[in-house]
């Protein structure tokens, strides 16, 4: 149990992507905190990993502040923090209303921002941390469509260096992962016609955190990019 006696928050982990890190962190020893707005989604992952369920709507810093106290307050000083929550508007840019753009920015940039600095004073006090950004492969080209997708994801891989950048040195390791086309529910609001077998699973981004959050202090990996590979299943 390679995250024995640590604590982790995971942002969006009612489904998806973040479901899958919370569920591989529990089956690794850790207490896992599940944020996210939809109650009913986080309540179901946290009895299934016998962690705690926060709901938090990470463009609300006042919520964020309540999901660090509760988090605190229940297992102790935060080890690992995932910031997976995420939104996408899909239209071209002179069609995209300024609140689309604006919900976007929000939840992707502002939120993985206000997360960042209030779990930080935590894991500054220990010496110790582990932040793992969940950007996109959007974040490294300009798909069509998704301008603000787009800029926030690139915003993101930013964010992730000036982290590591600032706070590496003093025991915070900051990461981010960058997956392709992965099996979600957002995925498949854009992409209805996709076969979701040919697509990267929840569980592959998963894998990649909790790499990441057990990797040994003698080393540091920035970026991991998960790109598509085989068929999961044959028919």
């Amino acid at each position: 149990m390679r995250l024995k006696d640590k604590v982790a928050i995971v942002t969006g982990a009612g489904r998806g992507i973040g479901k899958a890190i919370a569920e591989a962190f529990a089956k690794e020893g850790a207490s896992v905190v599940c944020s996210a707005r939809s109650v009913d989604e986080i309540d179901a992952v946290a009895t299934a990993t016998g962690g705690l369920a926060v709901p938090c709507d990470v463009a609300d810093e006042a919520e964020i502040r309540n999901l660090i106290d509760a988090t605190v307050d229940a297992y102790g000083p935060i080890d690992i923090l995932v910031n997976n929550a995420g939104a996408v508007a899909r239209l071209p840019v002179h069609e995209l209303p300024v609140e689309d753009w604006d919900h976007v920015m929000n939840v992707n940039l502002r939120g993985l921002f206000l997360c960042t600095k209030y779990a930080l004073p935590s894991m500054l006090d220990e010496g110790s941390g582990c932040i793992i950004n969940i950007s996109s492969g959007a974040g490294v080209v300009g798909p069509r469509n998704r301008s603000a997708y787009a800029a926030s994801k690139h915003g993101v891989m930013g964010f992730t260096k000036t982290l590591v950048a600032e706070y590496l040195h003093q025991g915070i390791r900051s990461h981010v992962i960058l997956p392709d086309a992965t099996v979600s529910r957002m995925r498949s609001e854009g992409f209805p016609n996709e076969d979701p077998d040919s697509l990267i699973q929840a569980e592959d981004i998963a894998d990649a955190a909790v790499f990441l959050a057990t990797q040994p202090a003698t080393a540091h990996t920035m970026e991991i990019r998960v790109s598509q590979g085989l068929r999961t299943r044959t028919k």
